[in-house]
């Protein structure tokens, strides 16, 4: 469970999720796509240090709906808007 300003985040930490998955170090990161069709947020990469920080969630629920869930990402020092919302689909390591 996260806190950013109003809102509580609750989710998958996608520490454990790389464990999941078997990767040990992720290079570049984790490769983020969304059910958006346009715009800047429609993919991102995140660092194997995003990807590790205890902090990091994919967000299953929030206190405000309208935010982006039922999966988006959360990542510290990344203004929320940055974060890529109603995520479809995740690559760890290299990018497709």
């Amino acid at each position: 469970m996260r806190r950013s300003k109003d809102q509580l985040w609750s989710g998958v930490r996608l520490r454990g999720l790389a464990a999941l998955v078997g990767f040990a170090k992720l290079a570049p990161g984790l490769f983020v796509q969304s059910t958006q069709h346009s715009g800047s947020l429609l993919s991102a990469t995140l660092r194997d240090n995003q990807v590790r920080d205890a902090r990091s969630l994919v967000a299953m629920r929030v206190n405000a709906p309208d935010h982006g869930c039922p999966a988006r990402f959360v990542v510290p020092v990344n203004p929320g808007v940055h974060d890529t919302k109603w995520v479809t689909t995740l690559t760890f390591g290299d990018s497709p």
